[in-house]
């Protein structure tokens, strides 16, 4: 019997070929999401840094955004590699 394995055999190009396990061990939509959230962190902190004189819902909003923030790096730092 033929042993299995993870990747796939279906075209010539390098990921075609390559183990899943190894895309995983990458973390690329963790690290995009987390880049992206730091450019909206940043564009709103601009944002509300311009305003000449911010209400209490323009206040609830950034709160809101650097709230969900802090529980995404949570979560992405806490799901890191794990040992064996």
């Amino acid at each position: 019997m033929a042993k299995t394995d993870d990747k796939v055999n279906t075209g010539g190009s390098w990921y075609n070929h390559m183990n899943y396990s190894q895309i995983d061990k990458w973390r690329i939509w963790p690290r995009m999401l987390i880049t992206l959230y730091g450019f909206m962190f940043f564009r709103t902190t601009e944002w509300f840094m311009s305003l000449p004189e911010p209400t209490a819902s323009q206040s609830a909003f950034v709160s809101v955004i650097v709230g969900a923030g802090a529980a995404w790096f949570g979560l992405y730092v806490g799901s890191g590699g794990k040992g064996k």
